[in-house]
């Protein structure tokens, strides 16, 4: 499980990172089946140079990680109806994510917007690289629904990479909680699950594929 890219910001990355603080409290006396590394690693945007290094140097306690659950672009700044999840359809990752959303209501997205080219520039892609399945989720949200949008576009103009990016910013704290939810179950079936995820066949990331 991981974040990357720590920067100064209240949302980006200061609550990513409290994400995990949060999950390793909560599980505090009650471990895993699996060895679960918390990784928050740094210049996401310089070049992945932080997730890179640690996927060519794994830990001693994961060797060979089966899998990595990152998380980037999580904006609780709207209810959390859509989970936009980037490597949804190249390993059986993405159906532990629909079978854990489905029931909190949330309905999950594979990304619609290809062409910004996100798979590649967040910080599971050197795993992918190195055969091992990964997802990273973003919070979604329909062309339709005005305030959403509104809240979405406000953030990227007036705080993103900006000292605006603080406390001030009107968080949807049942957003957040409700994306500790669905993030801390799937953790928990990943690490605990009988079998390890698995690429699908028609993955072009798969290894062999390229």
């Amino acid at each position: 499980v991981g974040h990357g890219d720590l920067s100064a910001g209240a949302l980006d990355d200061a609550a990513y990172v409290a994400t995990l603080i949060t999950l390793a409290d909560t599980r505090h006396g009650r471990g895993f089946r699996r060895p679960v590394i918390f990784a928050a690693v740094t210049a996401e945007e310089k070049g992945l140079w932080g997730s890179r290094w640690l996927a060519a140097h794994p830990t001693v306690a994961a060797p060979t990680p089966i899998a990595v659950l990152n998380m980037d672009q999580l904006r609780p700044l709207y209810p959390l109806r859509i989970l936009t999840t980037l490597g949804l359809d190249d390993s059986t990752l993405g159906r532990t994510v629909s079978d854990i959303a489905r029931p909190m209501g949330v309905q999950v997205r594979g990304d619609l917007e290809p062409e910004r080219n996100l798979l590649r520039r967040t910080d599971h892609w050197p795993f992918m690289e190195r055969g091992v399945p990964s997802v990273s989720f973003l919070f979604g949200f329909d062309a339709s629904d005005a305030t959403a949008a509104a809240a979405y576009r406000d953030w990227y103009e007036h705080r993103y990479h900006a000292p605006q990016d603080d406390m001030s910013t009107p968080i949807d704290f049942q957003a957040q909680a409700d994306f500790h939810r669905f993030y801390f179950a799937l953790v928990e079936a990943v690490a605990n699950a009988d079998e390890r995820p698995e690429w699908t066949a028609g993955s072009p990331y798969r290894p062999g594929a390229r």
